[in-house]
């Protein structure tokens, strides 16, 4: 099958006008963290009495009375610089802090050994930080929970019904045909955006409604026309509801949340608009499908989930609507920093362009199978997600007692897992700050890193990087068709 974006430079032009992108990369620094360097095993002592202290001994910034370090967050640039600021707490009170920020209390860890002894002890089901915004938004409308809210048995038996279909990468490979459908529009949208310096207006925004429509294809086998020039409402008001409902659950997660919703706030309205408007669009396109598939339920996922897999309707809502939103922003986020970081390495990019046109030849459509073939692809992507991860933490909350380090910690204890400095440390990447596929690893760390990132990241990110490794063949085969060269690129 031959490629329909044969002539296409839209890579090009995409690389081109990340030279001076409207917001700067996430500062990645070096060093955030130095415990001594680990012996053959990498335990994290404790006191040399044996004798850990208690939680309210740890470390951290200023804890002001009702505001906690959210002063001083806000201070230092505050959501949008969270990850330095994370980085530099890290750096002055060690591999083991706690901070509060108004009602929202945390331990953050930021090192390998902590993390490992973490994994040894917690139990087979573990807890995940509880987003009270999410569940006070489905109680009030009774709504279900879906995988990023459910715990125990009950988030084990919703998983199970989406893994066959969705969570697992042979049937992830079978998705090639619509994937590639949605790219090859979303190139020629690119043509059409570029401007004659090469510059597109609003990437983020396109990239977004190109994983609006690769989801949606995905798990409706609708198209919603974003990537036309008359785009729908429903599907815009989808997009913009996720960012709205994002940037108010911040708000909710430092506030009590129940103070919001008794007052009937500004921001606590703005939270349940925006989901109200998530789970119409989700609603429609479910019944939608089961009414059309009722006779022959088989032939379609949802419905063969919905009759044999024991999930109740307001479950099948919920936890599309939660893989759904997954897809639309943490895809679009993820491929924007790796096309950014391919914009500031120039010799990765002609690297990583020589192995797609030793694999594809001109004009080829990409299919899932030929990214076996292509490992410095993949490379490239797991070394953008470690640089400039999409969040710069994961949760978990303590079912027990544990002891880390050098404290013990009681039960509920909510802990930030800071990725992004994990990432960023020397001790674990050789030259952490540079973007080396392939490369940085100390050798001793490799294996426990990446059976940490896998812990902490799930296994649903699995399905992630397939998807993105087939978009970004896809991006990378359309501008190689007619090229021998990508621009240099230099960085600022």
């Amino acid at each position: 099958m031959s490629s329909p974006i044969g002539k296409s430079r839209s890579l090009a032009a995409v690389l081109q006008q990340l030279r001076h992108p409207g917001q700067p990369p996430r500062a990645v620094t070096s060093a955030a963290c130095a415990p001594p360097r680990p012996r053959e095993v990498p335990l994290c002592p404790v006191m040399e009495r044996g004798e850990a202290q208690d939680a309210a001994a740890l470390p951290g910034p200023t804890n002001w009375p009702l505001l906690g370090s959210l002063p001083e967050i806000l201070w230092k640039g505050g959501l949008k610089k969270q990850h330095d600021t994370l980085a530099e707490y890290h750096r002055k009170y060690g591999k083991i802090f706690r901070m509060k920020l108004g009602s929202f209390d945390s331990v953050h860890l930021g090192s390998p050994c902590l993390l490992e002894a973490l994994y040894r002890t917690e139990s087979a089901y573990p807890q995940r930080l509880e987003i009270k915004p999410w569940k006070a938004y489905r109680d009030y409308r009774r709504e279900g929970y879906g995988l990023l809210i459910l715990e125990g048995e009950d988030w084990q038996r919703v998983r199970s019904a989406f893994q066959k279909k969705l969570m697992k990468p042979v049937e992830i490979m079978k998705l090639d045909n619509k994937i590639n459908e949605v790219l090859a529009d979303f190139m020629g949208r690119i043509d059409e955006l570029c401007d004659e310096r090469g510059r597109i207006e609003g990437l983020y925004s396109e990239l977004n409604k190109w994983s609006f429509e690769s989801i949606c294809l995905v798990l409706y086998e609708k198209r919603f026309g974003l990537l036309q020039k008359n785009a729908g409402d429903e599907a815009l008001n989808f997009i913009t509801a996720i960012k709205t409902m994002m940037s108010m659950f911040g708000r909710m997660m430092v506030t009590p949340v129940e103070l919001h919703k008794s007052l009937n706030t500004k921001v606590w309205q703005a939270h349940t608009r925006a989901w109200d408007t998530i789970f119409r669009s989700v609603k429609s396109c479910i019944d939608s499908r089961l009414e059309h598939y009722s006779e022959q339920p088989s032939k379609d996922f949802l419905c063969d989930i919905y009759l044999h897999n024991q999930l109740s309707r307001k479950e099948l809502y919920a936890a599309v609507t939660e893989l759904q939103l997954a897809a639309v922003e943490t895809t679009a986020n993820s491929l924007m920093w790796i096309l950014y970081n391919l914009s500031r390495n120039p010799h990765v990019q002609q690297k990583l362009l020589k192995e797609i046109q030793s694999v594809l030849s001109e004009n080829q459509m990409p299919r899932a199978e030929d990214l076996r073939n292509m490992p410095y692809l993949k490379a490239c992507l797991k070394e953008s997600m470690r640089l400039t991860p999409s969040v710069p933490f994961t949760t978990r909350t303590l079912d027990k007692a544990t002891v880390l380090g050098e404290y013990a910690l009681p039960k509920g204890t909510v802990l930030m897992l800071n990725t992004q400095v994990l990432g960023s440390n020397e001790e674990n990447f050789k030259d952490s700050s540079q973007f080396r596929p392939n490369g940085g690893f100390r050798r001793r760390k490799r294996l426990i890193l990446l059976r940490i990132f896998r812990l902490v990241l799930g296994r649903e990110c699995a399905s992630v990087a397939d998807w993105l490794s087939s978009s970004s063949t896809w991006l990378c085969a359309g501008s190689s068709a007619n090229t021998t060269s990508w621009p240099r690129m230099t960085s600022p």
